[in-house]
């Protein structure tokens, strides 16, 4: 028991924050890994998460395993394709009234399923009921500030607001407020994470911006960069000396895991990680 004790007093990080980015959220596992190699995934301080972020620190609070199991759920269920419906022109026909395509009814069976082929019935869970204690990162847009959930919150309401994303889904109410994405109003989740360890998820640019390429690439495209390049900016600004942020070339939110190499993703991570406790530990 005492060399159990001292096990987890050499633990490097006793918090752990997890940001958002969709599917690049598999990152977070690849480094997750790594880190289980050199100190138990128990943080006593807590666990934030923020969109993808959040349902991975749910997974680490629960205590659940961050292996194998866990790349194949996040895949299977967690791809932009098996949360949000087909477009149908009814759907797109009410986006300006309710300001989404879609309720989060698909998001929701999608999430459930995946903790429920992980060992975890989340159905009745509250954020309270986790092992270690539990905060996810969303954005109440009714006070346009950041919200934190935890104790009593049930946790699949607390994912859902921090996964909505913006004109993607319908904001979500609770106790009278709406919520969108954790993201929008907490672009990097260093500002949570006070000392602890965080692992935040940059966006790659889709094209390099020059008077050439501009002529040539989509209104969307270019509202993208830029969206992407600003939140990058953040997180320059608010990135600590604990904070490691991971980038893939060409993995964006809205990416199909198909078209990667799964296997070269999670190396890269786990060879991030490595690297920055080595740089943490002075090795």
């Amino acid at each position: 028991m005492i060399q159990l004790k001292n096990f987890y007093m050499m633990s490097l990080f006793q918090k752990l924050a997890l940001g958002g980015g969709g599917v690049k959220g598999v990152l977070h596992i690849g480094a997750l890994q790594e880190l289980a190699t050199h100190q138990p995934l128990v943080f006593p301080e807590g666990v934030y998460g923020s969109s993808i972020g959040a349902i991975i620190g749910t997974y680490i609070a629960f205590g659940l395993p961050v292996d194998d199991k866990m790349v194949e759920l996040t895949k299977k269920y967690l791809s932009l394709s098996n949360v949000v419906p087909q477009v149908s022109v009814q759907e797109v026909s009410k986006v300006f009234s309710s300001k989404g395509l879609f309720t989060m009814d698909v998001f929701e069976k999608s999430v459930i399923h995946m903790f429920l082929e992980a060992g975890l019935d989340i159905r009745g869970k509250v954020l309270g009921d986790a092992k270690m204690p539990l905060y996810i990162i969303t954005s109440n847009i009714t006070k346009g500030v950041p919200a934190i959930f935890s104790k009593n919150v049930p946790v699949i309401t607390a994912l859902k607001c921090s996964c909505c994303l913006p004109g993607i889904f319908r904001p979500q109410e609770v106790y009278g407020q709406l919520y969108l994405d954790g993201g929008i109003l907490t672009p990097c989740i260093s500002v949570h994470a006070n000392g602890g360890l965080c692992i935040s998820l940059k966006k790659p640019s889709r094209t390099s911006l020059t008077a050439k390429t501009l002529q040539k690439i989509s209104p969307l495209t270019y509202i993208h960069e830029l969206y992407d390049m600003s939140m990058n900016h953040v997180h320059e600004l608010q990135k600590t000396e604990n904070t490691l942020c991971l980038l893939y070339p060409k993995l964006h939110t809205e990416s199909d895991l198909d078209d990667f190499d799964l296997n070269d993703i999670l190396n890269y991570s786990r060879n991030s990680m490595r690297d920055f406790l080595a740089s943490k530990r002075g090795l």
